[in-house]
């Protein structure tokens, strides 16, 4: 009877903790209650992004042309995009996840920057409908709790970075983890691809310099570098390889820039796996820019031959690749 009883009582306690766990749930504090997601795209079907910034109501546009090929478009100007800023961007959609609430009335949007006239609007649209509608605000950072700084500094820890937002659509405000809107800078160059050459190391076996009093050729002959058919130095040649593999540069140039003639230096980057591929080195007349510097595989852009000693790292003389004399 005893037994009965108690596993009657029990279930009795079970029907009354379920009921106010669903009460809580759903007619609790509304600052305290929101949905874990924030905002889920499905990145696959965006075919465009729209990038509005307060200040001076300039846009940038970026559209998709195929999966892999993207196009920026700023002030009447169209270039290819950098895949790799359109994956950040879409990767921060793919699900927001918010960590509260920070405020539930239009009247404190200021205090969090996400007004039409302080925070950065992004949408995301697939053929003409939005997908996303989200204004990016104030960013915050939060130290650890003083009680936790010495273990902190030992496992070099950091604080909690944040970002406020709302979407268009609602009045509310959430904190969601992370600096978000350090991904959107007004410079269209920061969307543009930066790539003059993309291959991998090892599927390289051929370099033409072609200079203006004179050229030569490194060339992979039986797994052995070779200069105008004499040994290389191995460790060099790899060493410059590791430089022009993944060469890019962020020094972009107007069409405008003056060139004094055709290109004088030039490098052919021949090998298995890619396409050919060829640098240029245009004289320009602006003393400060000295070389225009083009690519074969991005052909819409031009780079300051200064930046970053772009010109002195790709267009080095017979030396780099020589064997030291011995003394």
């Amino acid at each position: 009877m005893f037994s009965k009883l108690s596993i009657k009582v029990l279930l009795i306690i079970l029907v009354i903790l379920r009921a106010i766990f669903v009460i809580s749930e759903y007619s609790g504090d509304k600052e305290r209650s929101f949905s874990r997601v924030l905002l889920a795209v499905d990145t696959a079907n965006v075919s465009e992004i729209q990038i509005h910034f307060p200040a001076d109501g300039n846009d940038i546009i970026l559209k998709k042309n195929s999966p892999t090929d993207w196009s920026v478009h700023s002030d009447e100007n169209t270039f290819p995009a950098d895949l790799s800023v359109v994956k950040s961007i879409l990767g921060q959609f793919s699900e927001i996840k918010p960590e509260r609430i920070a405020a539930t009335s239009r009247e404190r949007w200021s205090e969090y920057e996400v007004t039409d006239s302080a925070a950065i609007r992004v949408q995301l649209k697939d053929k003409g409908k939005t997908m996303a509608d989200v204004y990016f605000g104030k960013f915050s950072y939060t130290q650890p709790p003083q009680g936790q700084q010495m273990q902190l500094q030992m496992q070099q820890q950091q604080g909690k970075m944040s970002t406020y937002v709302r979407k268009a659509d609602e009045d509310k405000v959430y904190a969601v983890e992370g600096f978000l809107k350090m991904s959107y800078q007004k410079d269209v160059n920061s969307y543009r691809n930066k790539t003059l050459v993309n291959v991998n190391r090892d599927d390289i076996s051929r370099l033409e310099f072609i200079y203006p009093d004179y050229s030569f050729v490194v060339e992979k002959v039986d797994n052995s570098w070779m200069m105008n058919n004499q040994p290389a130095d191995s460790l060099k040649t790899v060493r410059y390889l590791n430089k022009i593999q993944k060469l890019s540069s962020t020094g972009f140039l107007p069409p405008a820039t003056p060139k004094t003639g055709e290109a004088v230096y030039k490098i052919k980057i021949e090998g298995n796996n890619f396409n050919p591929v060829e640098l240029s080195a245009i004289p320009t007349s602006d003393t400060l820019v000295k070389w225009v510097i083009t690519s074969s595989v991005n052909p819409m852009a031009e780079f300051d031959g200064t930046k970053s000693k772009l010109f002195e790292r790709a267009f080095v003389n017979e030396t780099e690749f020589l064997p030291d004399k011995k003394e």
